[in-house]
């Protein structure tokens, strides 16, 4: 038979039992179905159409187990297995897809344990052999989440030795991985030098951070005990891997430690137990209603939400008729606001924390409904008890903003495999920087000895381009090294350059909208086509709008397979939904009688169940009444439970049943009352299980129906985003694999948020910023720098780097600011720093005696009680200065009586109570314009109102110290800090 001929059957073979024609029941049928597939050379195709075919998966998941002799294994079982290890099938549906083929083959362990056996008997080949290593990696790499564990089984490969002494580098090196993967989530909490260490202080705490849930329970909000967490010298005093696993450990602890400490804050203003600004959104009397969890026509499915009935708390909306109410809704996006993040509370006692799913459908209903997601098996099932428990559960919005936290944390958690570790993690002073394998030697030659030249034909931009000698000299670092970092720009000529002579994707990640656009409008301004750039995020320049992600377009359509798996997910989440929809309704309704309760206490205390069975007499008959009418199967447990006695039965119960019938009547009771709880817990959890079964379908769901997204973005040789979006894309990022990573504003930017934004595909991170102006911004003033413990959460690894004394790379020429200012900053900060010429001619200011006028009084400034600033030192609150107010509205008139304009007008000052009076006041004459991150500050603490109308007035520029990157001005009046 000809191999065509062959070849041509086996794919007629395989698409029946893609069909569901030919049943795969015995082992030469499993046999050919194995050639079948390896007969493909388009791995993704063929998996994404075993993955659509019911019968396909049930065919692989039992014929994978009809032999698992290690001739067997070395032939087809192995083969198979490296049919999956390809990059592109691990990117199929966000790698949910890959995931659902190694569960098959883990899991039962029938399989597993026949490939460990073999590998210590030494019986598996050596393609066996890479199979069963790569497929360890994998295992190992899976989210603690799956609870998957194969940590006793991956040491016992590593302690063979005939892996590391095999002749087979690829054999090796998987050996060394496998080594890495372990210790990375083994060894973290390990080497603690303080007697404190990780888990034991409540039902959240553990000392695997992995298995830590990323939202708290009610435990751990009430637990008093400090959390565990460590110092950055403790860390810094770790050794190798226990080192890089100490580190994201910490980092992951500290970011959550900073989650919480606002959580808790919050909270605690929420119960009145602190002063600050209440919640705005408090609804009391909860009954459960309903659920959703997809589109009326079932065309889109989303994660289930629980809809919620309330006796108060939406009295804004009582009287209004239906139209009226819809409107309203519409109208106020602010009230019952989508995804505000609060808490379930019973006697103020914290049942589950949930995020508001704004239905406006729901909530324009008679009675409203509010729709609730809760986060995490054990919080749903609680909630599903309590609010059929009681009838005074609450919801308590609370205003920190998880959502920003999560991703990050989520990411840390299921991430063990980092890039540029010797750099990143383990590197020493004095240590050279590592070259990069992705350094354009040809840029890099042509750029030595350039200096003040024009280096346009060098880069092939498209406006010249020319630099002094320590701008080349970043430049130089920046494409040559593998880690660099660089205190300045010139940021977008090394995109430029990267781009044009590598085919390594780019990430260019910023911490604020404007530094993206300024970088992105750059980027098109110096030759970088359009069509090459993606932007993610809403917020954009008229200039970049046409790179933001809903401006792009996928040429290439969805396959067939693809729609298979698709519509068997869709139907599958059907079947999810009609279920659970039967116990839900079933639920709603459950109450404990006594028939409910007896079929609970048969399996569960079968002693009470004897107890109040009727019995048979001797002769096996059952006993009847006294007018012979048979006994209700209840009649015992009625008797129990209204304190009365079996009666004539009595002498029928089995002796041990006897002390059943002695108990008091409270005890009854309290009996009574643990089986209704425990009763309902149960068919609770049941539900809780169903709800959980849906959401895993529809995250695979969405996971491939988000293809879209992916494809445009490995389209793509330039991503932009601010960290904001890259928590919100971080598994979009983590396919689209971007090999060379631009940190813009890296001074500004958590450790933790670049730590997740490269992929083990990064080869080339460049940091920009500076470590010497503001650091980034975090809530918990006790984590920070500045308190002096140690933690160090808001140093950057821009900073942390430098410290460490990497080598790095400072602009000396300031190009903007006049040397009466530069002198300044000169003398503070910056004793290397050199004005360019051009900075020295330009005219004086109209109607000024000086450029920098410091301006002396001694009006005190007030405490502004409403707001923290979480910058200042931990200050419980922040400040105003009335009189100062005053003074830069006459300032600001005088300014434009010299012919200033107020938008070439900017206002700083260090305290948001003080940008909050300076916008009062400058709003009776002027617009105050205000940066987006103040702009969230004050919402946030309730002093501006997010749907505050933009008035036709001139406007002016107010923002407080560290945000004001964002404008550009002529003249800027700055309140200074407190003297000290």
């Amino acid at each position: 038979m000809s191999e065509k001929i062959r070849s041509e059957r086996l794919a007629k073979y395989l698409g029946a039992v893609l069909h569901g024609r030919q049943e795969v029941k015995d082992l030469p049928n499993f046999k050919r179905l194995i050639q079948a597939i390896l007969n493909h050379d388009n791995h993704c195709a063929i998996i994404e159409r075993l993955i659509a075919s019911p019968s396909a998966m049930e065919a692989l998941r039992n014929g994978l187990r009809f032999n698992i002799t290690p001739v067997f294994i070395n032939d087809f079982t192995a083969k198979f297995i490296q049919f999956l290890n390809d990059p592109a099938v691990k990117l199929l549906g966000n790698g949910l897809i890959l995931q659902q083929l190694l569960l098959i083959i883990l899991e039962p362990r029938t399989l597993w344990n026949s490939l460990m056996r073999a590998f210590c008997a030494r019986e598996l080949d050596d393609n066996a052999t890479h199979a069963l290593c790569w497929l360890t990696t994998e295992l190992l790499s899976l989210p603690s989440s799956l609870g998957v564990n194969i940590r006793a089984d991956a040491q016992t490969i590593v302690n063979q030795d005939h892996l590391f002494s095999s002749p087979l580098a690829r054999l090796r090196n998987l050996g060394h991985k496998i080594k890495y993967l372990l210790e990375m989530k083994s060894s973290a909490t390990a080497s603690s030098s303080s007697e404190i260490t990780a888990g034991g202080r409540h039902d959240n705490d553990f000392a695997d951070f992995r298995l830590t849930a990323i939202l708290p329970t009610a435990d751990e909000i009430s637990c008093t005990e400090k959390p565990f967490y460590r110092g950055a010298e403790e860390i810094a005093q770790l050794c190798g891997s226990q080192r890089i696993a100490g580190h994201v450990d910490n980092q992951f602890r500290l970011l959550r430690e900073d989650m919480l400490s606002g959580l808790r804050d919050d909270f605690q203003i929420a119960r009145g137990a602190k002063s600050g600004r209440r919640s705005a959104f408090h609804i009391r009397g909860l009954s459960l209603s309903s659920f959703s969890c997809s589109s009326k026509d079932e065309k889109y499915f989303r994660p289930c939400t629980l809809g919620v009935t309330s006796k108060s708390g939406l009295e804004r909306m009582k009287g209004m008729p239906k139209d009226a109410r819809t409107k309203f809704l519409k109208d106020t996006p602010q009230f019952v606001k989508h995804r505000s993040f609060g808490c379930l509370l019973k006697d103020m006692e914290i049942v589950a924390f949930a995020v508001i799913d704004r239905d406006i459908d729901a909530l324009a209903s008679d009675p409203p409904v509010v729709m609730l997601r809760v986060e995490g098996e054990d919080a749903l099932n609680k909630a599903l008890l309590y609010l059929k428990l009681y009838d005074d559960v609450e919801f308590l919005v609370v205003n920190t903003a998880t959502f920003a936290y999560e991703p990050i944390l989520k990411c840390l958690q299921e991430r063990v495999d980092f890039p540029l570790t010797g750099e990143l993690f383990l590197y020493e002073k004095g240590q050279p920087a590592k070259t990069s394998d992705l350094a354009p030697w040809s840029i890099i030659n042509g750029l030595k000895g350039e200096y003040r030249c024009d280096i346009q034909d060098i880069l092939n931009t498209s406006q010249r381009v020319t630099l002094d000698a320590s701008q080349t000299e970043s430049l130089l670092v920046g494409l040559t090294q593998e880690v660099s970092l660089i205190q300045g720009p010139p940021g977008s000529l090394l995109s430029k350059a990267l781009h044009d002579h590598t085919h390594e994707k780019i990430l260019v990640m910023c911490y604020t909208n404007h530094a993206l656009d300024q970088f992105l409008e750059d980027l098109l301004d110096i030759g970088i086509d359009s069509s090459a750039i993606v932007r993610l995020g809403s917020k954009s320049t008229p200039k970049t709008s046409q790179l933001s992600l809903k401006m792009q377009h996928v040429a290439r359509k969805r396959s067939q397979a693809s729609w298979d798996i698709i519509n068997a997910l869709r139907d599958e989440a059907r079947k999810q939904k009609e279920e659970f929809t039967k116990i839900f309704q079933a639920y709603k309704g459950l109450s404990a009688d006594a028939l409910s309760i007896l079929s609970y206490l048969e399996f569960e205390e079968p002693t009470f169940f004897d107890a109040f069975s009727i019995p048979e007499d001797g002769s096996g008959m059952k006993v009847v009444g006294k007018t012979g009418k048979a006994i209700q199967e209840d009649y015992l447990f009625d008797q129990w439970a209204t304190g009365k006695d079996p009666k004539h039965l009595t002498k029928l119960l089995p002796d041990r049943c006897h002390s059943i019938w002695t108990m008091e009547q409270k005890q009854r009771q309290e009996k009574i009352e643990s089986w209704s709880r425990a009763l309902l817990k149960e068919q609770a959890t049941s539900l809780g299980l169903q709800i959980t079964m849906f959401d895993k379908c529809e995250k695979r769901l969405s996971a491939v129906l988000g293809e879209k997204t992916r494809d445009i973005l490995k389209g793509k040789r330039i991503i932009g985003c601010t960290t904001t979006a890259a928590a919100m894309y971080s598994d979009d990022l983590r396919c689209a694999s971007p090999g060379i990573v631009l940190l813009e504003e890296a001074g500004e930017i958590l450790e933790s948020h670049v730590l997740t934004a490269i992929s083990p595909e990064t080869k080339h991170l460049i940091m920009i910023g500076d470590h010497l102006q503001l650091r980034p911004k975090i809530n918990s003033y006790s984590l920070s720098a500045e308190k002096g413990d140690g933690y160090d959460l808001n140093v950057s690894l821009f900073e942390r780097l430098i410290h460490a004394g990497y080598p790095h790379t400072t602009l000396l020429k300031q190009h903007r600011m006049c040397p009466e200012i530069s002198k300044l900053v000169r003398s503070l900060t910056y004793p290397g720093l050199e004005d360019d010429e051009k900075t020295k001619t330009r005219p004086m200011p109209r109607g000024l005696c000086d450029r920098v006028i410091f301006f002396n009084h001694v009006n005190t400034e007030d405490e502004f009680t409403e707001i923290s600033d979480r910058r200042d030192e931990g200050s419980k609150q922040s400040k105003k200065n009335i009189f100062e107010a005053k003074v830069v509205l006459k300032i600001v008139k005088y300014l434009g009586q010299q012919g200033y304009g107020t938008d070439q007008l900017v206002v700083l000052t260090p305290y948001l109570g003080q940008l909050s009076l300076l916008r009062e006041v400058l709003s009776k004459q002027n617009d105050p314009v205000l940066n987006d991150l103040d702009s969230h500050d004050l919402v946030q603490a309730g002093l501006l109102s997010k749907a505050s109308a933009t008035h036709s007035k001139r406007q002016i520029k107010i923002s407080t110290i560290g945000k004001q990157t964002a404008y550009s001005a002529k003249v800027y009046m700055r309140k200074p800090n407190h003297w000290k």
